[in-house]
């Protein structure tokens, strides 16, 4: 028997020599493979910005807790599981205090080592949930298991949700999808050694990379502006019942949007932003294209705007199909003789069409040709994605007909999106020259600007100078005498133009409208265009142009007006002046009463904290004192309004 035993204890001696000194090696190389592992190091993703520097879209860590009921010994799970029911109740309130207990007990009992509580919780939810009985035992005691996600966080709510977008995995959407090689970034790596409790540690490695982190993208979005576009069109579309909507405001000299707002009606009668009807839904404009049908009519000279076209009763039948003024249904029967610009003031169909149609009903193709020239059958080409092919249908087409072109004469069979609408409107403030709708002006490296983009011509000329000028005439004449007096000011002027048209018209028992109202503003030096689109609204409530969507613009226009310098206003500032004799008690008085002061020859920074205590909106350029001022002294004005300091 002790020969045996020492037979045995030769042998486990022998494997242990053997196991340390031959296998040794290789199973402790081994081991620390195990314990150390090349792991990535996740880059953060950039940031979106709106152009006045408010937080757009940033990339922020959440949070989804689970529960491992078995882990827990029987003793602490007993004594803390009806305290842990009772602060589980508190935060997520989707069961009582006694439902999580008893919840908790039955996954415990069926052997369930993963028990979903909760998704999306913030840092410091987290910490509050680790602070509860039972988990607060740690991990391993108390069972709580917690796994971190990114998601996509816009700071300031749903302002322009669509045209920020998103970067799915099989779907890119808006600036988000757009620009989603320059807000990624690049992981990075190194090597990371396992320690206690599951945590690791990084190890000295000299092939480690660092993450970069992606680089920050600047929009054009004025959230200023970009909030009255949304207010405002909010209200027509409640008021009015209508599908849904869309406005935009562009910076007419660089196309740069400054606000775009798409809001559609859901089931319950609320409006949020579903889809990008701006960009994406294209439909017949409506009267809306009467300005294209003219200018193409004038540049080749076939029609004057003091020409006289007879309306006779507001109904002109081609090919047993009839064109109708708007008044026909009221009753009125036609405005009989007027001039072609009479008949785009008031938004005539049968004196457009009777312009148009005689001069092109046997050469239409010269007709479109012209639109083509001017680049209506192309995208605008606009840096985010999804913009719909407009149409402008030839007579090569398999479906024209005889009455293709009376109908595309008053924007009926022709197809455009509301962004394409505003880039040609945009083109006739721009003095003919056309320039491409962008919505991001440049992208940030650790907030140095490494790329910028600039304002791109599209067309350097939409038509000749003579032609423009009677366009401007004509959008200025509708605001002025013709169907959009309604929301004349006498403040500023406006130019532009209504549009009513119907939708499905060629399906039974269909009265669907859509309103329209394209221009710009102030009418003599335009600075912005603008475009609003009310879809479907409630006939029983309102459906034309002047009535449902050119109050949205005058809305927009008025706040943009009020709150936005002019730049010909600036360069007439008096010259300079150094001295200053009125103490800060009469400045605030004056304050007080609505008027503006004499600021020149004070100390900026003084000037400024007076301001903007007082509740005024300040904008500067340069440093020191103040050297000139906008409004002038003296000048009735409001906290809504800006208060412009040159200093020097």
């Amino acid at each position: 028997m002790g020969i045996l035993m020492g037979v045995f204890a030769f042998s486990v001696m022998g494997k242990l020599f053997y196991t340390y000194f031959g296998e040794g090696r290789e199973l402790r190389a081994r081991a620390e493979r195990l314990a150390t592992r090349d792991m990535t190091l996740e880059a953060e993703r950039g940031n979106i910005y709106s152009s006045d520097g408010k937080l757009l879209a940033t990339s922020m860590p959440v949070y989804d807790i689970y529960m491992d009921p078995g882990a827990p010994s029987d003793e602490n799970f007993n004594a803390n599981i009806a305290a842990l029911g009772t602060e589980l109740s508190k935060m997520f309130p989707t069961r009582s205090a006694s439902q999580w207990t008893a919840y908790l007990k039955s996954r415990r009992a069926d052997g369930d080592r993963y028990v979903r509580l909760g998704d999306d919780l913030t840092f410091s939810q987290l910490q509050r949930v680790k602070s509860f009985p039972l988990f607060e035992l740690g991990k391993y005691k108390g069972g709580l298991i917690s796994e971190e996600q990114h998601y996509r966080k816009m700071p300031l709510g749903r302002i322009a949700e669509r045209t920020i977008g998103y970067d799915g995995e099989n779907n890119q959407v808006g600036v988000e999808g757009a620009f989603s090689t320059y807000l990624t970034g690049r992981d990075g790596h190194r090597l990371m050694q396992k320690i206690s409790n599951g945590n690791w540690k990084p190890l000295d490695d000299e092939n480690a990379i660092a993450p970069r982190d992606g680089q920050d993208v600047i929009t054009t979005i004025d959230t200023r502006i970009q909030d009255v576009a949304n207010r405002s069109l909010l209200n027509a579309l409640s008021h009015y019942e209508a599908d849904h909507g869309c406005a935009i405001v562009m910076e007419v000299a660089t196309g740069k949007i400054i606000a775009i707002a798409n809001l559609g009606r859901t089931a319950n009668g609320n409006y949020y932003e579903q889809l990008n009807y701006a960009v994406g839904e294209s439909t017949e404009p409506g009267s809306t294209f009467k300005l294209a049908s003219l200018m193409v009519a004038l540049e080749d000279g076939v029609i004057d705007t003091s020409d006289i076209v007879d309306t006779e009763n507001g109904i002109y039948t081609i090919y047993n199909r009839k064109v109708k003024d708007s008044n026909v249904r009221w009753g009125r029967g036609g405005y009989g003789e007027i001039s072609v610009a009479e008949a785009f003031r008031k938004s005539s169909n049968t004196g457009i069409v009777k312009a148009i149609y005689p001069a092109y009903k046997d050469r239409p193709q010269a007709f479109i040709d012209r639109l083509y020239q001017i680049g209506l059958h192309e995208r605008t080409g606009i840096q985010i994605r999804g913009e719909a092919l407009p149409k402008i249908p030839t007579p090569e087409d398999a479906n024209w007909s005889g009455t293709s072109l009376p109908w595309i004469a008053f924007g009926y069979e022709v197809q455009m999106t509301p962004l394409q609408v505003l880039t040609f409107y945009n083109a006739i403030a721009n003095n003919g020259r056309m320039v491409r709708p962008r919505i991001v002006s440049e992208i940030k490296e650790s907030g140095i600007t490494i790329h910028e983009f600039s304002t791109e011509i599209i067309n350097p000329a939409v038509c000749s100078e003579p032609t423009l000028k009677k366009l401007q005439t004509l959008l200025s004449g509708v605001v002025a005498h013709g169907t959009a007096r309604n929301i004349r000011s006498e403040t500023f002027n406006m130019a532009g133009k209504t549009g009513t048209c119907q939708l499905n018209y060629w399906l039974a028992d269909h009265n669907d409208y859509q309103a329209s109202f394209a221009g710009y503003f102030p009418a003599e030096n335009p600075q912005y265009s603008c475009i609003v689109v009310v879809n479907k609204p409630n006939p029983a409530l309102g459906y034309y142009g002047s009535t449902v969507a050119a109050p949205v613009f005058r809305a927009i226009a008025d706040e943009v007006y009020r709150s936005t310098p002019r730049r010909q206003e600036l360069e007439e500032l008096e010259e300079p002046v150094l001295t200053h004799t009125t103490g800060n008690e009469s400045i605030e008085t004056s304050l007080e009463n609505g008027v503006i002061p004499d600021l020149r020859g004070r100390n900026g920074m003084e000037v400024i904290s007076l301001l903007e205590n007082m509740g005024y909106r300040v904008q500067i350029e340069g440093a020191g004192k103040v050297q000139r001022q906008w409004p002038s002294p003296g000048t009735q004005h409001s906290t809504q309004q800006t208060v412009v300091l040159k200093l020097g």
